[in-house]
């Protein structure tokens, strides 16, 4: 065996016996051996539960195997090749894992894989509810998900790398009686661990907001209590003079403040408050429902209608007549 020893299943099975094994860990599956028959082909498994998080590392030998999951999956499967290679086609994608890359199969995904002969790997299971739930404890809000990650893994990036190493480490931790992982306290750190690193790690659809509340978190006291009004009232009166009021700092170095730690001036990024408010409100707007372009540009503080209308031609490149027009917006739309 080449990785979790201690929680083996099978050793030397034949591919009907790993194939039932892997179904009950993972996701139902075809295994095809290519080019030769059954009988030539052995395989290993292993596999360990860490609340949320399951290890699942399997190894084949005697011919390639081809690989057609039969339902989408339900939970976040990372998948790390220790030996060899495995052609991953997901969502329209087609990632060739090795030691330098890892994919990345999110729930509702079905993918089909290719293994070499000799292949091993290593997948990093975490349940769909586990890691959402984590997600909106660092979002501060609900997430609908599923989340969206991109499939490929370029295990040459610091955060992924770091990830991955992780991983390697739990693995050897794992195969000692009396490691960390042993304990309940253990085994709940690792998972969290794995979790938050993934989350920090890979590119997914919501990882602009992350970036957006660890910058968040670093502005100067003044600028988040900008902010914070501004979020909170975008269709009050938000003048440079009342936000410096409400920040408690003098309108100049409330300008200079915004210019560092947000890269816009105030009004600007007034505007662009108000600009989201003004779109989200008119493609959710029900047809034959009265709605206007001026009543909702008016509603968020835009006073001067035809100026508003060039501004948002601008940002979203359609007129907000068009989005106005545009079915109602429903769900959540995936990774941009």
């Amino acid at each position: 065996m080449g990785a979790l020893e201690r929680y083996t299943v099978l050793r030397g099975s034949d591919v009907d016996e790993f194939r039932a094994s892997v179904s009950r860990f993972l996701t139902p599956h075809l295994l095809t051996p290519v080019g030769r028959c059954h009988s030539s082909v052995t395989a290993d498994l292993a596999q360990v539960s860490l609340g949320p998080v399951s290890l699942v590392y399997g190894r084949n030998a005697g011919a390639e195997l081809g690989v057609r999951l039969l339902e989408q999956v339900s939970y976040y499967d990372v998948n790390l090749a220790l030996a060899g290679r495995n052609l991953l086609s997901c969502a329209g994608d087609e990632v060739l894992l090795d030691g330098a890359t890892a994919g990345i199969i999110s729930p509702k995904m079905v993918a089909e894989m290719r293994l070499s002969d000799g292949y091993s790997q290593l997948h990093v299971r975490i349940e769909r509810h586990a890691l959402e739930r984590h997600l909106e404890g660092l979002l501060g809000h609900l997430v609908p998900g599923p989340i969206r990650f991109r499939p490929r893994m370029d295990l040459h990036t610091p955060a992924a790398a770091s990830w991955s190493q992780g991983v390697r480490l739990l693995v050897q931790d794992l195969d000692q009686p009396a490691g960390l992982a042993s304990t309940v306290r253990g085994a709940s750190s690792w998972a969290s661990f794995l979790m938050n690193g993934l989350l920090l790690a890979q590119p997914h659809d919501y990882s602009e907001q992350l970036e957006q509340r660890r910058v968040a978190a670093h502005r100067p006291a003044p600028v988040r209590k900008a902010l914070d009004l501004i979020d909170d009232q975008p269709d009050a009166d938000l003048s440079v003079d009342r936000l410096a009021r409400a920040a408690g700092v003098t309108p100049r170095s409330l300008q200079r403040h915004f210019r560092t730690h947000v890269g816009v001036p105030p009004h600007e990024y007034v505007q662009r408050v108000r600009l989201a408010r003004v779109h989200d409100d008119l493609r959710s707007a029900q047809r034959g429902s009265g709605v206007t372009v001026a009543d909702v540009a008016l509603r968020w503080g835009f006073t001067h209608v035809s100026r508003f209308a060039a501004l948002y031609q601008r940002h979203y490149g359609v007129a907000p007549s068009v989005t106005l027009r545009e079915p109602p917006e429903s769900g959540h739309d995936g990774m941009p």
